[in-house]
């Protein structure tokens, strides 16, 4: 091939420049877990938060319980991944109000789980997060902070429009079954 004739396709330069600039970006994009991209969303059914809040729960008894001035919120926890997940609760709070330490029943089973605890693949339950040490009975604004395998905080919010106390028929958010679960925690 002379310098005169056009060239046919692409030169092997161009071929060697193109992998030289292409396997930069593959290499760092294999090191980059999948879930790292993409922010959790109940809306999402491919990637939905951990825990997800109804918005509603009871005032837990005085000194009649172990959990003293205690909440019962109800809330949703899920891993739709292949793998365990450990998810740490590292504070709870209502209008800002640090409600103390927290721990979770499994309200289908009545199981609690200590935090930080662990949720098994592919499972999603209705559970009861329970407080202790509330400064005051107060409804408002319920946040709550997490970890999932020790990865960035997540945050799950909720407006708690009322928390009535758990004893009697005020409070709808638990029925007689779930009750008496939170009750035994």
């Amino acid at each position: 091939m002379s310098e005169n004739e056009p060239s046919v396709g692409i030169s092997r330069r161009t071929v060697t420049k193109a992998m030289a600039w292409a396997m930069p970006a593959v290499a760092v994009a294999a090191t980059v877990p999948f879930a790292a991209a993409s922010v959790c969303n109940d809306y999402n059914p491919e990637n939905p938060c951990p825990i997800s809040l109804a918005g509603v729960g009871c005032k837990l008894p005085g000194n009649s319980q172990s959990l003293y001035k205690g909440y019962a919120f109800r809330l949703t926890v899920s891993n739709p991944t292949g793998s365990p997940i450990t998810i740490n609760i590292t504070s709870a709070t209502l209008d800002g109000a640090n409600l103390g330490g927290v721990e979770v029943v499994n309200l289908a089973d009545g199981s609690i789980k200590t935090n930080p605890f662990t949720v098994p693949a592919h499972t999603t339950y209705v559970a009861a997060l329970l407080t202790v040490n509330a400064p005051n009975s107060s409804n408002g604004a319920l946040s709550i902070t997490y970890t999932v395998n020790g990865g960035a905080p997540q945050v799950a919010n909720a407006t708690v429009p009322s928390a009535p106390p758990i004893q009697g028929s005020s409070c709808t958010a638990f029925n007689s079954t779930e009750k008496a679960y939170i009750a035994a925690a």
